[in-house]
């Protein structure tokens, strides 16, 4: 009999230590599956088109309650909901969407999706850039107040086969760069057309927003030179607290802010391609201190610029380079 109840002692034991094991399978199974999947995802690497772009497009199935992989983007996208809802957070603004509802996400505005527990969103994503975009977008009725238009079911279902035929004609070579940069503007026209304002006066937000576009290309055309928030405001003939206002209209930053993230991209774009030492990259961002630049960089990533290039010579399995020459200083 000891024997006996000794077997099914360890016979229970098993069985219990099995349905535990199961259980772990099912919970790791279950969350795996809460974060979202994106079919049909293309990422554009060629965009040589100043005034639109495709930069990425994808079709996103969500799970309950799942989160998408994104706290900002670092160009425009518009987000269609095929089904489903969810929650878009933008600043400090919450918004609740449904079917039919397209949201739009501006660059470096913190962001926050996350799909309905009962009712999980699938979703249409286009990502663009260029001169145009912002432009455009205002007079497509969004704004960084208002992000969110719910469209007519033949308006989405337009939006819809465009943003499906913008993944038909992926690809790198030029002729699928203007094909995809047309259904971006057709895309675009259709909003535009559809939105509320009155077509023949000036889109809401233009005026304001043809400041902010001349500035953003002033700096991206310059940031390699020594330039400021003053020599921003010269250019584009506004006052530094007009231009400070224009910026946080648009984009909830400053335009101080704005120049040192997009100087910081530049410098991380540099970083990856092992484009020269420390020094050498702040003078390309247009910082002449390497010290300043480094205080900024860690700032921006949070990690110095030596930290930041080690984790990517760790993770490729590269042999470290000199990243310092002789005079430079870490930070």
């Amino acid at each position: 009999m000891r024997e006996s109840a000794k077997t099914w002692t360890i016979v229970a034991f098993y069985e219990k230590y099995v349905d535990t094991l199961n259980s772990c399978v099912k919970v790791r199974i279950k969350e795996r599956k809460m974060e979202p999947t994106y079919h049909y995802y293309f990422k554009n690497q060629f965009r040589p088109l100043a005034s639109l772009s495709l930069h990425e497009t994808a079709y996103i199935s969500s799970p309950e309650s799942s989160v998408l992989p994104l706290d900002r983007v670092d160009s425009y996208a518009l987000y269609l909901v095929i089904e489903g809802k969810g929650v878009y957070t933008i600043g400090n603004s919450e918004f609740h969407v449904k079917e039919y509802d397209m949201f739009v996400m501006y660059p470096n505005v913190p962001i926050r999706c996350i799909a309905d527990k009962n009712d999980p969103w699938e979703l249409l994503a286009v990502s663009f850039d260029g001169v145009d975009a912002r432009l455009l977008l205002n007079a497509a009725g969004f704004e960084p107040k208002h992000p969110v238009r719910t469209l007519d079911p033949h308006t989405s279902d337009q939006m819809s086969k465009v943003m499906s035929g913008i993944y038909a004609w992926r690809g790198q070579e030029i002729y699928s760069t203007v094909q995809s940069t047309a259904l971006i503007y057709a895309m675009l026209s259709a909003l535009v057309k559809t939105s509320s304002w009155d077509q023949s006066a000036m889109p809401p937000g233009w005026t304001g927003t043809v400041h902010f576009q001349k500035a953003l290309d002033f700096i991206s055309n310059n940031y390699s030179k020594p330039i400021n928030v003053t020599d921003i405001a010269k250019h584009v003939n506004l006052s530094r607290s007009r231009l400070y206002r224009v910026f946080m209209q648009q984009i909830f930053i400053s335009p101080q802010q704005y120049l040192i993230e997009y100087r910081m991209r530049q410098a991380i774009h540099l970083l990856e391609r092992r484009s020269g030492s420390i020094k050498e990259i702040a003078n390309a961002v247009g910082i002449e201190d390497p010290l300043y630049f480094s205080s900024l960089f860690k700032q921006v990533t949070g990690k110095s610029p030596k930290n930041y290039m080690k984790e990517i010579i760790d993770g490729s399995g590269e042999n470290p380079q000199p990243l310092l020459e002789q005079n430079d200083e870490e930070i």
